[in-house]
């Protein structure tokens, strides 16, 4: 777009999906959505768009990688933000949710007669949503 910036539909409409979440992140989102003044939800603290490299180069790099000027220690040096989605898939991978569930929260479709015949049912989510919930009270980080 001519190095215009723009906010618009994801890429294929194959992409738009709903993702459940877990108690502690709609917690969290509702403390954050019931404080914060700005339409965007997650953006610079005046309130403008973050875009991608701003987020990168000022909040995710320094976070995961330290900053010794600050006084902070790397937690996971080196972790790009695309790193979390490979984690997710092992976490569900290692907690036994269904093929079906995986594919449909990672935007994938699943090849073959498996994708014909695997479908996504309600029950499915309460396995992966309790079993995220307990990742976050284990992690010992929850606010």
């Amino acid at each position: 777009m001519g190095g215009r910036r723009w906010l618009g539909p994801p890429k294929t409409p194959a992409a738009v999906r709903d993702i459940r979440l877990p108690r502690f992140l709609i917690d969290g989102l509702d403390r954050l959505l019931r404080s914060h003044p700005y339409e965007a939800v997650f953006c610079t603290d005046r309130g403008g768009w973050l875009w991608r490299t701003t987020f990168v180069e000022r909040i995710w790099r320094p976070a995961c990688d330290g900053d010794i000027a600050a006084g902070r220690e790397p937690v996971i040096s080196g972790f790009r933000f695309h790193d979390l989605r490979h984690t997710h898939r092992t976490w569900m991978d290692e907690d036994g949710i269904a093929e079906a569930l995986k594919a449909q929260r990672l935007g994938h479709q699943l090849p073959g007669i498996r994708g014909v015949y695997a479908h996504v049912t309600e029950p499915m989510h309460r396995p992966l949503l309790e079993a995220l919930q307990e990742r976050w009270l284990d992690s010992g980080d929850y606010w």
